[in-house]
């Protein structure tokens, strides 16, 4: 399984596929430009990659398991 990382006010729900950053690095300097860095919570999402673009922010992921990293 794969690890990817999202911003959101709400817990990802198990089962879903959501849209996700490939590292936190990448999901922290995108919140920063955005100036949402600590007014959304940040979660790592454990799971199978639906699609991937190759891109920092292109990942698909169906979430098996979640935990709050900020």
């Amino acid at each position: 399984m794969e690890k990817a990382y999202r911003f959101d006010d709400q817990r990802p729900v198990i089962g879903t596929t959501v849209y996700a950053f490939r590292t936190l690095n990448g999901l922290k300097k995108f919140a920063r430009l955005q100036g949402s860095m600590g007014s959304q919570r940040f979660w790592e999402i454990t799971g199978n990659i639906v699609s991937d673009d190759g891109s920092e922010d292109g990942i698909q992921i169906r979430v098996v398991f979640v935990k709050q990293v900020y």
